[in-house]
């Protein structure tokens, strides 16, 4: 009896390791390193200021004629998330570049041929500053740092009812990205449309906010706007395999693409598999809502969505809510998603 009991807790242990593993908060240093480059050529808003701003600059600030710096000293538009680029790289410290598809979006301000050259010159700036050295002396604090937020995740349980609603586990992680340097704001970063390799790992990217901060001071970090992030591209992932299964059927419904709505045109929605991708996910976060928020919250959510022209979240949410889950008609995901399918194709026939 007690072997047994022994190992259910081990077991239990390996789960909760595991489940853990899918979880990373730290300063990422591929974004770090682009901070720091854009913070000496003065293309970044100023830090906060706390001790390891000070030590940046102590560190760094010798540095400001380097080509890196001069390259994007001169670039014609620079925005403050330029430098989510970091992700481009991989293999720290033996950096591996991959280089993004024409269609990434930086390279419609300042070229694709400049875009690249700007990242292999970052690389020059990790080696020739020995950036790794700095990064490695301070990787205590930035695991201290994170702490506080990976425990509000925890008690959150948002990835847990994620994948509570999908009903199995997809190949997907978790990595909020604090960013010392950064006084601006949080954002998610797309890793797809940057390194390929990174897809699966669902990006968070939030910064120190005390703007009564003094030099004296370390950064503190706290946990916000980061469910709807787990709901929202999370979701996408785990849509994935189902999109693939049921292309034909899903392409069969294209007439229903409303191309022209502004929403669509300000969104970006460039298909009708995006645009569907799109309402579903964002009608799935509708039933997160539903079933973890206030009704307020619920119901304002789901107006946002339509009045976005996401259209089929009208019909979308509620046939999710009557249907799908433990005590509804259908009970696995895979078994469900061809009936929503259905569900539009009826309600919405194609009328020429």
């Amino acid at each position: 009896m007690k072997k047994t009991v022994l190992v259910a807790l081990l077991a239990l242990l390996f789960l909760n390791t595991k489940a853990q593993e899918k979880l990373t908060v730290n300063v990422h240093p591929g974004v770090e390193l682009f901070t720091i480059v854009q913070i000496l050529a003065d293309q970044f808003p100023d830090p906060n200021p706390s001790t390891y701003s000070k030590e940046v600059m102590e560190y760094f600030g010798k540095y400001k004629d380097h080509p890196a710096v001069l390259k994007v000293k001169g670039f014609k538009k620079v925005f403050t998330d330029l430098t989510e680029l970091g992700w481009t790289m991989s293999d720290f410290p033996n950096i591996k570049i991959y280089e993004p598809t024409a269609d990434l979006n930086w390279y419609k301000h300042n070229g694709k041929e400049n875009t690249l050259e700007y990242i292999k010159l970052c690389r020059d700036f990790f080696n020739d500053t020995k950036f790794w050295d700095f990064y490695q002396a301070h990787t205590a604090k930035y695991e201290k740092w994170g702490e506080a937020i990976k425990a509000e995740v925890k008690k959150s349980g948002v990835m847990d009812q994620l994948q509570k609603f999908y009903g199995f586990n997809a190949d997907v992680k978790w990595y909020i990205c604090i960013d010392p340097l950064n006084s601006w704001g949080s954002h998610a970063i797309t890793t797809k449309n940057l390194n390929p390799q990174f897809s699966h790992i669902v990006v968070y990217n939030t910064g120190y906010f005390n703007r009564k901060s003094t030099e004296k001071d370390e950064p503190i970090f706290e946990y916000q706007g980061f469910d709807y992030l787990v709901w929202h591209e999370g979701s996408h992932i785990f849509l994935d395999p189902a999109f693939k299964k049921y292309k034909k059927e899903i392409d069969e419904l294209a007439y229903l693409y409303n191309k022209d709505d502004d929403g669509m045109k300000r969104n970006g929605i460039g298909s009708w598999e995006y645009c569907l991708n799109e309402n579903m996910v964002r009608s799935i976060v509708g039933n997160m809502y539903y079933k973890y928020r206030t009704e307020r919250e619920f119901k304002r959510q789901v107006a946002k969505e339509t009045a976005s022209d996401f259209i089929y979240v009208e019909d979308l949410v509620p046939y999710i809510i009557a249907n799908y889950g433990p005590d509804k008609k259908y009970k696995k995901f895979d078994e469900f998603f061809p009936t929503m399918l259905k569900m539009l194709k009826t309600k919405h026939p194609k009328t020429n």
